[in-house]
Order: structure tokens, then sequence, then C-alpha cells
């Protein structure tokens, strides 16, 4: 696998391929999702108490996620502009200001930067066996004592357009949890409407991985 951590204008400058930015973070959308886009939510239980928790936000706020469902990181592209926190909103999706913890930047127990908003990142191996990548934009991270996850949105027009959000749960029975939450639309055209059963497919095989990826035993 190669991989490289570096600034670029040209992913900079790039906007996201849709429209609903920051709709993963709306307590309704698994309800009601934005029009023409379909929401789901999976979730799989980690194991218990803080040092779980602690262990799988390290493992997720620094790429655990695709590493562990086996996806090849092409490339990494740093936020270019320091202190940028992404979109935050409340619970009826208004924007608010973000707290300075959640500009602060955080360390993994090896040193590694945890990622940050504005940061992207080109996956290949996420539409196998196509060999085409896929570029994705932190969209905004979220801190809390017990809940850690940030959202990827997506810079290309295909197979799909949209938002997930990827997080872990310290919840008040002491269990830890693997959350993963899509927000998507497939592109549109014959081509996409015709394959949208196996793409639909594919999302779901891919969840199923993702919410399992931070298992000790994948996120390594």
């Amino acid at each position: 696998m190669t991989e490289s951590a570096r600034r670029s204008n040209y992913s900079a400058d790039r906007s996201v391929s849709y429209g609903s930015v920051g709709a993963t973070q709306a307590a309704d959308v698994l309800v009601f999702p934005p029009q023409g886009f379909s929401s789901s939510q999976s979730e799989f239980r980690l194991g218990s108490g803080q040092e779980r928790f602690d262990a799988a936000s390290a493992a997720l706020m620094t790429w655990g996620v695709p590493r562990g469902s086996r996806l090849e990181v092409v490339k990494i592209d740093q936020a270019d502009s320091e202190g940028y926190a992404g979109l935050l909103f409340n619970e009826f999706g208004a924007p608010i200001a973000p707290t300075s913890d959640v500009l602060d930047q955080l360390y993994s127990s090896d040193g590694t930067p945890f990622l940050s908003a504005g940061t992207t990142i080109e996956l290949a191996g996420v539409w196998a066996p196509s060999k085409i990548s896929s570029s994705y934009r932190v969209i905004y991270v979220v801190r809390e004592d017990r809940r850690m996850g940030y959202a990827l949105g997506t810079l290309d027009f295909v197979p799909v357009i949209g938002e997930e959000y990827f997080g872990v749960e310290w919840r008040e029975d002491d269990s830890v949890w693997a959350v993963v939450r899509s927000v998507t639309s497939i592109a549109e055209g014959r081509k996409y409407a015709w394959s949208a059963p196996l793409i639909r497919a594919r999302q779901w095989w891919l969840r199923r991985h993702y919410v399992r990826a931070l298992l000790p035993a994948r996120s390594v």
C-alpha cells in the first residue's frame, strides 16, 4: 500500500458533490432524509468500559475504519486552514460555534495526530472490483466525553454522492459501540439506475465492515 500525507491546493479547492452538507448530524435524518437521498444506520458493540472507548476512539480518529475495512488509503491531504472545525449544528439543524476542544489537535498514544475537519482522503477499493478511487472531505468532527466521530462527504459525483458519519459511543450501560450513519444518493444516469441494486448492496456490505473495523484485531 502506498500512502502520502501532504497539503494540496487542488484538493482544498474542490467542493463537495452534494447539497445537504452536515445532514448526518440531524437527529431526524434517518426518518426524514433529504429529498432524493436514502439514509441508514449500522451499529456494532466493541466492548465496554473507558479503556475500550479510548482505544476505539484513537483508532477511529487515525483512519482506523478504512484501514480496518481493508481499503487502500491512497492519499491524505491535510487541511490548509489551521483551526478549521468544520460544520457544527444543534439538534434543530441550526449552526453553532465550535468549542475550543474541537479546535485543539489531539494525538493517539503513539503520537499519531487525530484527523481534523477539512482534511481530504482518497480511498481505493470502495467500489471493488472497480479500480476507481474515491475522494472525500472530513466535514466535521465530534469530540465529547463519551462520543467521538467524524463525517466524510463525497468530492466525486459517481457512483454515489452524500455523507457518512463514523463514530464511537460509550453509553450509559458502560457498553462501547461503533456507529455508521449514511445519507447518500446514487448518481443520475441510466448506467447507475441499472446498477442501483448492486451499488446499494455494496454499501450494505461496506457498512457491515465499517462498524467492525475498530475491533482490536482489525484496526492495526
